[in-house]
């Protein structure tokens, strides 16, 4: 038997073996022209939109396109097109990609050592070969400690995309309550500068007349330009409001030109939050948020990761047969590996992942400290939010009982237009600080709300994956 006749077969093997494990992954280049045009071209009448909606039993919709959107809806809208969690998304599943990594097992290996002799006796062959097959074997349960923190990095990765969830619908939600805040602001604005324009010209009148002084007219021209410059900063906000709403969604402002938006809350939402308890939202905070729910994972995977140190004090066991055709004669063996543990026994790593553990804890700690002091401070300023807008609210029906006497003692003559113009604005800034009151509370909840991290109704995190370029191209192919 020729050393030729020996390896040829087996190195055919070994080709054909590696050739079937190949995995092949297209080329996907980036394309910066065609996402830049995705971006500006995005609209709440996207098809894949609708299909995202549909997946989820509460965002279904009846109709399409959508004109009219509730703030869950429009949630749902902003998970599906913000960068943010497309980033989310991907990371968790680069991470989960990782628990296969993790279960996989060590491949055995080939060895082929060809050798000539110089100098063989008599007609012997001159050839020597060996064939070595190398099989490890994993002790300890270093594979099981291995998949015990891929599967621990993998649910934090997963409580990341959560809490970037939660940034992205806090972020929405407070741009909506603001821009409806503003838009009742500009409607009462509009209609107290009508009112002190009438209340102007009638005061100009009286001053032509000679019935009214300069200094009577003076306050009213004052409070002309107030509300006159008031309403043109109004309109600046309403503005900034809206590419603020549209930035919370990922769109541009111009998707949302022929939408309704939400103006607030949902009524029963923001009526629980109101009536929270202080020490059920303690509870919450700290124990329920989803980078609280994270911090526990990574103390999990650096469990883990210490418990697989430890497991490499101890060798594997390297094991297989052998053979050696040696000048003529066929040898068959077994082999047997094993490290001897006598330099080291891993203390070094096993020193950094007990180090690693300490810190994640304390990072943990830190976490739920941190979530301690935001829900009470979320709260403090809940409550007094509800403070002032009982204040307020209470200073409107004042107004507007005050307005309604007065429209009574015109009726009966005993006032004149210009006390019931008076009235009516002061009613009307009574009314702007009523609305300022409630816009308090509305984001008071909104943020106590992304402060306890609750569940995101519908809102599921995985989406299918389309081809459009702006949001994520579709997986490649194996």
């Amino acid at each position: 038997m020729s050393i030729r006749t020996a390896a040829f077969p087996m190195g055919v093997l070994v080709l054909l073996i590696v050739g079937a494990g190949c995995h092949h992954i297209a080329p996907r280049p980036l394309a910066p022209e065609a996402s830049a045009a995705a971006l500006q071209s995005r609209t709440l009448d996207d098809p894949g939109l609708r299909a995202f909606l549909a997946s989820v039993p509460e965002g279904a919709p009846d109709e399409w396109p959508l004109r009219h959107w509730d703030l869950d809806r429009l949630t749902l809208a902003a998970l599906y097109f913000h960068p943010t969690l497309d980033v989310a998304r991907a990371h968790a599943a680069a991470v989960q990609a990782g628990k296969e990594t993790a279960a996989m097992r060590p491949n055995p290996t080939l060895g082929i050592s060809p050798q000539l002799s110089a100098n063989p006796m008599g007609a012997v062959s001159p050839w020597l070969t060996m064939v070595s097959v190398d099989w490890q074997i994993e002790t300890a349960g270093k594979r099981a400690d291995r998949m015990a923190r891929a599967d621990a990095d993998a649910a934090a990765a997963r409580e990341a995309a959560l809490t970037a969830a939660w940034n992205v619908r806090h972020e929405l939600a407070a741009s909506v309550i603001a821009l409806a805040a503003v838009d009742r602001q500009d409607a009462l604005l509009r209609t107290e500068l009508a009112t002190e324009e009438r209340l102007v010209a009638l005061l100009e009148g009286r001053l032509h007349e000679g019935a009214a002084s300069a200094a009577d007219v003076a306050p009213a021209r004052l409070g002309l330009l107030q509300v006159a410059n008031d309403l043109a900063d109004m309109r600046a906000r309403r503005a900034e409001a809206m590419a603020r709403v549209a930035a919370a969604i990922a769109v541009p402002t111009a998707a949302l030109d022929d939408v309704a938006l939400p103006s607030s809350l949902d009524p029963a939402e923001e009526e629980a939050l109101v009536g929270l308890e202080q020490s059920a939202a303690r509870r919450r905070a700290m124990l329920e948020r989803a980078d609280v729910r994270q911090g526990l994972a990574e103390y999990a995977a650096s469990e883990a990761a210490l418990r697989l140190e430890l497991a490499r004090q101890y060798p594997d066991v390297r094991l297989g047969p052998t053979y050696e055709f040696d000048q003529g004669q066929n040898k068959w063996g077994v082999s047997l590996t094993v490290d001897v543990p006598l330099l080291n026994r891993n203390d070094g790593p096993i020193a950094e992942a007990a180090a690693t553990r300490d810190e994640v804890a304390a990072r943990f700690l830190a976490t739920q400290a941190g979530a301690l002091a935001e829900v009470e401070q979320v709260l403090a300023r809940r409550d007094g939010a509800l403070v002032r807008r009982e204040t307020v609210r209470r200073m409107a029906r004042d107004r507007a009982r005050n307005l309604q006497r007065t429209r009574d003692a015109l009726a009966l003559g005993a006032l004149d237009r210009v006390a019931e113009l008076a009235a009516e604005v002061e009613h009307l800034r009574a009314e702007r600080a009523a609305v300022d009151g409630d816009s308090a509370v509305a984001l008071a909840c909104v943020d106590l709300e992304a402060t306890l991290q609750g569940s995101l109704r519908g809102a599921a995190l995985d989406r299918p994956r389309g081809v459009d370029v702006a949001r994520g191209a579709s997986e490649g192919t194996r």
